[in-house]
């Protein structure tokens, strides 16, 4: 009878284990939200292109993924530079974004610091970190690993 009851535990513990395994597998040990830790702009970080721009948030917007895309929504802002030039700067996902507690408003300066990459025929900076004032967010290490990803080494 015991060992039935220990054949029993250790049949559930292994297929218990299978489905912990094929979920990782499935979100490719991403985590929650798999398409923030690995998508196509995370992967088109260039150290050489990093720059420091100043400016003023023109616009602050939530970018809704495309249809089919199970992104979460991300958060993305205009800013328009001293030389009157303006550039669009993703931050990061909403729920990451959101509990920086950043302050972050139209009409603010700002300082961001990220690489510059195209997307759709489109120049953006992805923010590494963002300064308003005397406080500064640091969103993503020096290789473009984001703080939100469980990736990031």
């Amino acid at each position: 009878m015991k060992r039935i009851k220990w054949v029993s535990i250790l049949v559930a513990i292994i297929i218990l284990g299978s489905f912990t395994l094929a979920d990782a597998q499935r979100w490719g040990g991403q985590g929650r939200w798999p398409a923030w830790s690995a998508n196509y702009y995370h992967w088109n970080w260039n150290p050489a292109a990093v720059e420091t721009v100043k400016g003023e948030v023109m616009t602050k917007d939530v970018i809704t993924p495309p249809k089919g895309k199970s992104w979460s929504p991300a958060v993305g802002m205009t800013l328009k530079k001293e030389d009157s030039y303006a550039v669009y700067v993703h931050l990061g996902p909403q729920w990451y974004i959101d509990r920086q507690d950043m302050g972050i408003n139209v009409g603010d300066i700002v300082e961001v610091t990220g690489s510059k990459i195209m997307v759709e025929g489109n120049q953006v900076i992805l923010a590494s970190s963002i300064k308003k004032g005397d406080k500064t967010w640091q969103l993503r290490d020096e290789k473009g690993y984001p703080f939100w990803s469980a990736r990031r080494r």
